[in-house]
């Protein structure tokens, strides 16, 4: 695998220096936008008549910073520069391909590409913390963006990179298709994930969607997660995935979830795997689900 980690602080410094309005919406739409215009596009396509009207209306639904917002350096893009934001997200990209290197010929990418954006703080759901990340469902590409910048987020960027690198690499490897997938397998995807993360920059870093969490609620997570591991329905899925907050946002019907509850669990259950049958997590991430539930004994 190779990666390209794409230079977006330049595109963003071009955009700012801009002489007028209209240049700088071109700029953002055919370097920022147009290279995620299929994904924008099933984005805006839920939106309905606003994406009729709005030029933006896929990243504005994404929460990216857009070109109006850009017409002197955000804080956000300040901070990360001083940072050295895009020389550690390079860092990061590299460490992942280098730990998957033994098993480079069962992992049909060519190359990974991942990008680093802007996001809005005024309209970013605060559940998120000030960062977050998503892949592209076409092609092995993904994003991480920020909304704030501070002694919490910073320190997870490396393992937001490598969260999403994963996925990029299990469902190629371990394909579900979103529609037949179980519970199971979306649990199990993400606690892959960050498990991945949590080995390669410390599992004191791991993200607050599986740390921020008492007892009570890690068990009615089990239970709920536990009782329904064969459910599908991509709807069905994400509801017990994201917990009932994010649930209501995405218009779907609550489970009675805490936030993020499908991550905490499945987190716990492929650490449980790991320790009890001393996988490392780069063997790990070609097994099917089943397999590391059943041998987690989380569950029992």
């Amino acid at each position: 695998m190779n990666i390209n980690w794409i230079n977006t602080q330049g595109i963003y410094r071009s955009i700012i220096a801009a002489p007028d309005a209209a240049t700088r919406e071109h700029i953002y739409a055919d370097q920022i936008m147009a290279p995620w215009e299929r994904m924008m596009t099933m984005v805006a396509g839920r939106m309905g008549s606003a994406a009729l009207t709005d030029r933006f209306a896929g990243p504005r639904a994404w929460h990216w910073l857009l070109p109006d917002q850009l017409t002197i350096a955000p804080e956000t893009l300040v901070e990360l520069e001083a940072a050295d934001a895009w020389h550690i997200g390079q860092e990061a990209m590299q460490r992942a391909v280098d730990s998957f290197k033994p098993y480079a010929e069962r992992i049909p990418i060519d190359t990974i590409e991942g990008w680093l954006i802007l996001a809005d703080p005024t309209t970013s759901d605060p559940i998120l913390r000030g960062y977050t990340g998503g892949v592209d469902f076409m092609q092995p590409r993904f994003v991480v963006q920020f909304s704030k910048v501070n002694d919490y987020t910073l320190p997870r960027l490396g393992g937001c990179i490598v969260h999403e690198m994963h996925h990029l690499i299990r469902t190629k490897v371990a394909p579900w298709n979103i529609m037949t997938a179980t519970l199971g397998d979306y649990m199990i995807h993400e606690g892959l994930a960050e498990s991945f993360a949590g080995a390669l920059f410390g599992h004191d870093r791991v993200g607050y969607y599986v740390t921020e969490f008492d007892e009570t609620q890690i068990e009615t997570a089990r239970h709920l997660i536990g009782s329904n591991l064969t459910v599908t329905g991509f709807d069905s899925l994400r509801a017990f995935i994201f917990g009932d907050h994010l649930a209501r946002e995405m218009k779907l019907k609550p489970v009675g979830m805490p936030d993020y509850g499908g991550y905490a669990i499945g987190y716990r259950v492929v650490q449980a795997y790991l320790q009890r049958t001393g996988t490392r997590i780069e063997a790990a991430t070609f097994l099917p689900a089943a397999e590391i539930i059943a041998q987690s004994g989380y569950f029992d």
